[in-house]
């Protein structure tokens, strides 16, 4: 007899049988009964997975940086290192300039009737705006270290439209300036780079081009470089202020 015929038998038995027989059977009819819907529960789940089932893969993290996105470039006075800018200002801007090698951006070159131009920006007030003073020194000479320089001073206000300058070079006055060559030096002179390290102060304010205001330089040092090599041609400081309004 089979084990299906049994079980039948039992549960026939059971219905006429005495109690001990009866509870003998409810324990085979149980056992059976759990063992079939055990095996008929792992043959459902297996059935509706998919064969190729795989778990599920973390979500993909933020870390990497958009496509399209282009960081800020780094600017650095010098490249070696060492520039800086340090004035004090009063007037219609007050503040106390303390501009560091990174994030000041400087240059230097010569003028087409003899002299150099010396330039440093940083930002300064909104977003968007930087304060620029300009330098020149029409008396300079190549690799010369000098004493005395009269100097004409300029200070944009980039972004808000200001413009002051001392207009003329007697109203400041560089008491000291040493240049150092930079690398590339040699004869013949391929690089005629050179650091320019100065200070100076100035005895009357640079007025505003067009409008109202002033702003007194009382002294002022810095650290920057001249390419003699390069030629800034743009217009005088003065002229530049008060034809090109920068925004």
């Amino acid at each position: 007899m089979t084990e299906q015929s049994k079980l039948h038998v039992c549960i026939f038995d059971w219905q006429t049988s005495a109690p001990n027989y009866r509870t003998w059977c409810s324990k085979i009819w149980a056992v059976a009964w759990c063992s079939t819907v055990a095996v008929f529960s792992s043959t459902s789940v297996a059935a509706d997975r998919p064969v190729n089932e795989q778990p599920s893969a973390a979500p993909p993290t933020n870390s990497a940086p958009a496509p399209n996105a282009k960081p800020k470039p780094s600017l650095a006075c010098l490249s070696e290192g060492g520039g800086f800018l340090r004035a004090r200002l009063t007037g219609s801007i007050n503040a106390e300039l303390n501009w560091t090698n990174q994030d000041t951006e400087c240059s230097g070159a010569t003028r087409p009737k003899g002299g150099v131009r010396m330039r440093f920006s940083h930002a300064f007030g909104k977003e968007d705006q930087r304060l620029v003073l300009l330098f020149g020194i029409p008396t300079l000479r190549e690799g010369v270290d000098s004493r005395a320089l009269p100097v004409n001073v300029t200070l944009i206000r980039e972004g808000a439209g200001q413009f002051f300058g001392t207009q003329g070079d007697d109203k400041c006055l560089i008491d000291r300036l040493q240049q150092e060559a930079l690398e590339g030096m040699g004869i013949p002179k391929r690089n005629r780079r050179y650091r320019i390290t100065a200070s100076g102060f100035c005895t009357q304010p640079a007025r505003a081009v067009a409008g109202e205001g002033s702003i007194l330089i009382t002294r002022f040092d810095f650290a920057g470089r001249i390419d003699y090599s390069e030629e800034d041609s743009a217009p005088d400081d003065r002229v530049m202020a008060g034809n090109s309004p920068i925004r």
